[in-house]
């Protein structure tokens, strides 16, 4: 606290344990990069804290306590800046009496960690499409027993993580796997939030699934569809690799995107009517940042003849848009 009152914050220290459980060796390194990605991850906090407790959080400082030997143990305190002593006051009154009729402010943050790192292993499998129902159960059930703990409804806990996991999810996702670093491919492992008594956890099952060497790049996706519309919207009558352009209506909607055709594919056809009906592949670009895949172009693999009175929509085939 500085002695200038226009610059003068109020802070309240909160702390932050974890419990790495391993019956294996952890290297310094890793504990290093733990602590870096436990800051990392910190910097969300002040948000949820104020989504959660109506009190605005200006900033915030992490700083290490202790880190204790055997099985792994991170303890931290969390440093939050308000800008008025009022607000500091109705933090520590949200800390101190909370809906459950008892102080949270020892177990809040360290919850909140475990809660934002379920989170991001449960954005992660569904970004590499990975089978993991102990990710998504063990998501569940954190949510459930944090809300639970601090007087809030799983809705709300649900809406305070989406709202500051909303950007920055791959950022999300990397500090989350290496808070986790020291325990990485251990068997039996398992992280805790606070004690190795706490029901809110990371357990070994859910480790087992977390693909730590996961790719978190934007790559591509390629979905076919059969028989589907193909409207055209700029050709090229010298090229089928370049200059074309189209609507696929029943899968993209109103997206325009580019058009190539597969070798073997003649798109005369094409060149003559403004819509036709064919077999495509659309790539789609797949961004862990972004909760939807983004389409990028249609390749087509077949163009059918005209149908009835020689147009593309008189029957609409076998189509595998909804597939």
């Amino acid at each position: 606290m500085t002695d200038d009152k226009s610059e003068e914050r109020y802070e309240i220290e909160l702390p932050l344990k974890l419990h790495f459980e391993t019956k294996q060796p952890v290297a310094i390194k890793d504990i290093a990069t733990s602590l870096t990605a436990l800051d990392k991850l910190s910097k969300r906090l002040p948000a949820m804290i104020s989504h959660l407790s109506g009190v605005e959080v200006d900033g915030y400082q992490l700083n290490v306590s202790s880190i204790e030997s055997g099985s792994l143990i991170e303890t931290l305190g969390l440093i939050v800046f308000l800008s008025t002593p009022d607000q500091q006051q109705a933090l520590r009154d949200y800390l101190e009496n909370s809906a459950m009729g008892k102080p949270i402010k020892y177990t809040l943050v360290s919850l909140l960690v475990v809660a934002l790192m379920n989170d991001a292993y449960s954005i992660l499998t569904k970004f590499t499409k990975d089978d993991a129902p102990n990710i998504q159960g063990n998501n569940n059930t954190v949510i459930n027993i944090t809300a639970d703990s601090i007087g809030v409804s799983p809705e709300e806990l649900r809406s305070a993580i989406s709202q500051v996991n909303a950007g920055g999810r791959k950022e999300l996702v990397r500090a989350s796997l290496d808070v986790a670093k020291p325990i990485a491919n251990h068997e039996n492992a398992a992280l805790f939030a606070g004690d190795v008594e706490s029901p809110v956890s990371i357990p070994s099952e859910v480790f087992e699934e977390v693909p730590f060497d996961a790719d978190l790049s934007a790559h591509e996706r390629d979905f076919p569809y059969e028989d589907v519309l193909l409207q055209i919207r700029e050709l090229n009558r010298d090229s089928k690799e370049v200059g074309w352009k189209g609507i696929v209506p029943n899968v993209v909607g109103d997206k325009k995107l580019k058009i190539v055709f597969e070798d073997g594919v003649d798109p005369g056809l094409a060149t003559t009517v403004p819509e036709v009906r064919a077999d495509v592949v659309i790539t789609y670009k797949n961004d862990i940042n972004k909760s939807v895949l983004v389409p990028k172009y249609v390749t087509v693999t077949r163009v059918y003849p005209l149908r009835g009175s020689g147009t593309a929509t008189e029957q609409p085939g076998n189509s595998s848009e909804n597939s």
